[in-house]
């Protein structure tokens, strides 16, 4: 059966992000520069940029099948569209649906099947908000809908922590170990918030 896949901040060709995320795919002399100064004018190297595309575009075609739905949930590259498409054509996955980030240009609109600024979704009774930026309360938030984002490479991971009845979960490579996550291991992160979230709600129709 087709899998449905999530995934988000690629920034293909974008090596400032190498050094700002310090992503493993620095060169060990560029890591210890990130690490004393990430933020620095310097750049990283042609080589790097090459090898962190690689890494993601390879990550995301060993796990997706060819007949799954990918969605990429903005920040796809910052290139122009002849680069873009390059990078889209070497992805396998025939279904790739995108929503806006604030780094893609809107003639990225071509490479994909479906587009949004956000939206709803649903897959096996699941109804999915989706948009490229975190939020707190989204549509049919209060009835059990999850919301999946990105643009904040994993600085949320804590805060979602420490509030376990959000049902909300950043799908951008930097929290996922730079592999897309499938909508099964959406639900298997899902479930133990869903409990919390209908135990809290429960108390908040007492109060």
């Amino acid at each position: 059966m087709p899998e449905l896949w999530f995934t988000a901040d690629l920034h293909l060709g974008h090596g400032n992000i190498i050094k700002y995320c310090r992503r493993p795919h620095l060169s060990p002399e560029e890591s210890l520069r990130a690490q004393e100064d990430s933020r620095g004018g310097w750049k990283v190297s042609r080589e790097t940029v090459l090898r962190h595309d690689d890494a993601l575009i390879d990550a995301i075609n060993e796990r997706v099948g060819k007949g799954d739905t990918l969605w990429i949930l903005g920040d796809f590259s910052l290139s122009p569209i002849e680069e873009a498409k390059a990078y889209r054509d070497r992805i396998h996955c025939r279904t790739v649906n995108f929503v806006r980030g604030n780094h893609d240009l809107p003639s990225y609109e071509v490479l994909f099947d479906q587009v949004l600024d956000q939206g709803m979704i649903k897959h096996r009774g699941r109804k999915i908000w989706l948009n490229h930026y975190p939020m707190r309360s989204w549509d049919k938030a209060f009835h059990g809908s999850w919301h999946l984002y990105g643009h904040v490479h994993g600085r949320l991971q804590e805060e979602d922590a420490a509030n376990p009845q959000l049902l909300a979960m950043d799908v951008g490579v930097d929290a996922n170990d730079f592999r897309p996550v499938s909508f099964n291991e959406v639900v298997a992160y899902m479930e133990p918030r869903e409990e919390a979230f209908w135990n809290w709600k429960e108390t908040m129709g007492r109060s």
